[in-house]
Parts: structure tokens; sequence; C-alpha cells
């Protein structure tokens, strides 16, 4: 009778969401969970990283370059100022915008929803806003009445599974870099193929505030930036930004703005540093916060991107490893005009490495540089 009391006890846990600890929990209990030495002997230090990484934005003309980096061993957070016309924070507390790594925050978000009951991750997403399609899909093609009228029953078929794996067939945005209110018009038939698409993030965004009469920001407040202690983290534009915040830069060093005109918006408006955003890594690393089975299909792949070992998962990159002994890679990049920011994390190796960067040269070359400096051991992986 025991033995059958406690497998129930156990079934029972694994099928809620394993909770997330409060703000104050969080304090209490990070000394304990991240009190790995930054250094470790017969390994490179992390004054030799920082080195390296200063010559890697000075060589790329990248202002500023903030890294968190850990393995089973050792953990370090830094920040190199690469020009004289910017200074590093001692500690690593600038705000970046992360642009499209928001998404991966997002889509835990959802997953929450979805284990809370509010969310079928394949029910239309249609019927949660009463059986209406939103405007924005209708009479999209004014002067073809059947192209239009295809474009509100496509509209029909999206899901928020969908979305999350980019298979929309919706553009990634209809008229810019910046979404608008531009009717959405579908460029390939929805759940036929890789689209990757901020518009469909956004349009999901749009449903889910609908469903909890909750902003994006409030969401994000309530199921992940508090419980996990990211206290610098928003995806709207906060007064204390104005003093915290990076400036962006172009590819010819040319100043730019900080962004603070952007209104909150699950594919790109994420501000954070690499102190907050690893909280988050770690929470997503040991699947907190999520039930079992949820958890489960965020990370396994769910749909092609490119090429066999190349598939995103739900709001994430997922590359499955396969035959390779150190196990699958997750990662994100993201591009706003500016800035660029990615992470690497392997699971099973409980190693992972996050660089933001206020520059729109912080990507390309800059992204294999900083790749290859901190996971030489695996150089046969793509991403």
């Amino acid at each position: 009778m025991k033995k059958i009391l406690l497998m129930a006890g156990i079934i029972l846990l694994l099928s809620y969401p394993r909770e997330l600890p409060s703000s104050e929990a969080i304090r209490q209990e990070t000394p304990l969970k991240n009190n790995l030495p930054e250094n470790v002997a017969g390994q490179p230090s992390k004054d030799w990283y920082i080195e390296r990484t200063a010559e890697i934005g000075l060589s790329q003309k990248v202002p500023i370059i903030q890294v968190a980096y850990k393995t089973r061993d050792r953990k370090f957070f830094f920040e190199t100022a690469n020009f004289d016309f910017v200074a590093a924070s001692p500690d690593v507390s600038t705000v970046f915008q992360v642009a499209s790594v928001s998404k991966v925050v997002f889509s835990y978000i959802v997953l929450r929803l979805v284990d809370q009951g509010l969310l079928d991750l394949d029910r239309p997403l249609y019927e949660y806003t009463d059986g209406v399609v939103e405007e924005r899909f209708r009479n999209a093609i004014p002067d073809d009445a059947e192209a239009s009228v295809r474009n509100e029953e496509w509209a029909k078929r999206l899901t928020a599974r969908m979305v999350l794996t980019h298979g929309t067939g919706l553009p990634n945005w209809m008229q810019s870099s910046r979404p608008t209110n531009a009717k959405l018009v579908f460029t390939d038939e929805p759940d036929t193929r890789y689209t990757y698409s901020g518009e469909g993030f956004h349009y999901l965004q749009r449903v889910v505030e609908h469903i909890t009469a909750k902003s994006l920001n409030e969401l994000a407040d309530e199921e992940v930036f508090i419980p996990l202690g990211m206290l610098s983290s928003s995806y709207k534009w906060r007064d204390e930004y104005a003093s915290s915040h990076a400036y962006g830069y172009d590819t010819n060093n040319e100043k730019g703005e900080q962004g603070a005109d952007r209104p909150e918006n699950s594919a790109y408006t994420l501000r954070t540093n690499v102190k907050d955003f690893s909280l988050f890594i770690e929470a997503l690393m040991e699947g907190r916060g999520l039930k079992r089975e949820t958890f489960e299909a965020m990370l396994t792949p769910q749909r092609l991107i490119e090429e066999p070992g190349l598939y995103f998962g739900l709001g994430i990159r997922v590359n499955p490893n396969e035959e390779l002994g150190y196990g699958p890679l997750w990662h994100h990049s993201g591009s706003n005009t500016n800035f660029r920011a990615m992470f690497w994390l392997f699971p099973q190796e409980q190693t992972y490495c996050i660089y933001f960067t206020n520059s729109a040269n912080g990507s390309g070359e800059t992204r294999q540089k900083i790749y290859e400096l901190f996971f030489p051991q695996y150089p046969e992986t793509t991403w």
C-alpha cells in the first residue's frame, strides 16, 4: 500500500507545473545554486576571456559586449567596453534590447498558460476571440476577392503551435522591421513550411492578452520576471532605463537610440541583462515552472528549419546533435536595428553562454568568434 501511495504521489507531482519560487526565495537560494567559482585550475581564467572578448569587440567594431558563461564547475559574468566613447558597468547591470530572444521568454509564458488550462496549443486562435477573425486578416487583398477570402480562411487555421514553431505562413513583418497595423497577408499556406514570423508572435500576443485581460508585460512579471528574480527585465520601457540602458551603434559606430519608443511586443522588445537572463536560462535548463510533458514538447524538434539537424521546438531552436556525445543544443539569436544577442545552451553538459551587444556589428563574424572562444570543445555543432 505504501508503495502504491508513493507512486501515486510521484505521478501527481509530475502532472502539475513545477512551481516557480517567490522572488524572495530566489534571492535566498541564488547564492547556494550559483556558488560556482569564476576560475578553475587548468582552464583559461575569467580575465583571459575578458581580454579575448574585448579583442573581438575591437576588431569587429562592437562598443560593448556583455557575457554570461557557465559550465559544470564554473560561472562568471562580465562586460567589456571596447572603445573610449562607451563605459562598461562593473556590476554587469547594463540593459540591452535582446530582440528576437524575446520570443523564447514569451513562448515559456504561453506554455505556462497551457499548463494552467487557459490555452490549447492546437485550438484555432480565432476561437479565443469569440470566433471572430481579427480585422487585420479581413479584406486584406481588396483587388482580389478570392485571395482575400482565402486569406481569412487561412487565418482561421492558425494555432499557438504553428506560431511557436514558425509555421503560420505569415511574413516576419508586413511593412518594415517594426510592426504596424497593416493588413496581414499570408505568403504561404499555414502549417506547410517553416516561415519565420514576428507577425505570428505578435498575433499570438494579442490573443493571449485577450484571454487573460492582461498586458504582455503584466503576464511576464507574473509568470517569469518576479518569481525568477529578473528585476531588471521588462518588455516595456522603464524610466530608470534612461540611465542603465545601452545606446545602440550602427556599423560605423555612429550612436543611435536606446529604443524607448518601442511598445511592448512579444517578438522583439525584451530589455534585460545577462545576469537577469541567466536566471531564466537556468530555469529553462531545469524545466522549472512547466509540466514535464510541456517542457519536453518545448525542447522536442517540431518543425524543420533548413536542413536535417536544425529545428524549432516550441519557441526555441533545437539542434538534436544526433551521434554527438555532448547532446542537444538549444539556442536563439536576436537582431534589432543596432542591438544583437545570442545564447547557446548545452543542457546535457550544463553549459551555456549568453552574449548581448549594442551594435549592428554584433552578429555574423562576431557571433562566430564568440562561439569559438567559449565552445572550442563542440566544433561539430551547427546552429
